[in-house]
């Protein structure tokens, strides 16, 4: 890569649902966690009480990092640039590693005399690979980065949509660029190729990085 080239990771829409889903189903198990814990906190006698103030913590930690994740999201379609949004979150996901600890807490209150063992119940499995997928997930999403992108440098256009949709264009062979809302159109000595800007949460980036390019086919500037 030359050191003027142009790297834009692919906001994939599709992503951030499936990230928001996940983070609500872990969201709707919390509830039940806590009020779980502010019982057996309550109950007579007291047992258990710091496994109770467990549950409780993780329970109100996990909902108060939704929140903000929330309010984050809100104000960066206010007006935070997709730039940003699309290199946020490059260390470790906070709120997978407490998701874990609350599946965790979870398995172990399963556990009954006479009972499975803990060894055995799925949640503490599932609990264990939530906090360290949340721990490695900067490494995790910088590899996907590396996997779907577009990059303009001097010999021209490399788009990489998917591990099988991929293409290159050098521009002195680019025909004709269309760039619509949804998509953009490039035809080129090599054949047709499409790019779906509707799936990607940084477009707009996508779309002027190739109009800049299209008109003179000079390097973009970085936004």
């Amino acid at each position: 890569m030359s050191p003027e080239s142009i790297t834009i990771p692919l906001d994939d829409k599709r992503r951030q649902i499936g990230v928001w889903w996940q983070k609500l189903q872990h969201v709707i198990g919390g509830a039940p966690l806590l009020v779980a814990g502010i019982n057996r906190l309550e109950a007579p006698g007291g047992e258990g009480r710091l496994f109770a103030i467990a549950e409780i913590v993780v329970s109100i930690v996990l909902l108060a990092m939704f929140a903000r994740d929330l309010r984050s999201a809100a104000a960066t379609r206010m007006g935070k640039s997709e730039r940003a949004e699309a290199h946020e979150h490059s260390g470790p996901d906070w709120f997978d590693v407490v998701a874990g600890l609350l599946l965790i807490l979870e398995a172990v209150r399963s556990v009954h005399p006479g009972g499975k063992p803990l060894y055995q119940h799925a949640l503490l499995y599932t609990g264990a690979v939530t906090l360290l997928t949340g721990l490695a997930h900067g490494l995790l999403t910088n590899l996907s980065r590396r996997r779907r992108f577009i990059r303009i440098d001097d010999a021209g256009l490399h788009v990489r949509l998917s591990r099988f949709r991929k293409f290159d264009i050098a521009s002195p062979d680019l025909i004709e660029m269309q760039l619509h809302e949804d998509a953009a159109v490039l035809v080129s000595e090599s054949g047709r190729h499409v790019i779906p800007l509707s799936r990607y949460g940084n477009a707009s980036e996508i779309r002027a990085a190739l109009k800049e390019w299209h008109d003179g086919h000079a390097l973009p500037r970085a936004i």
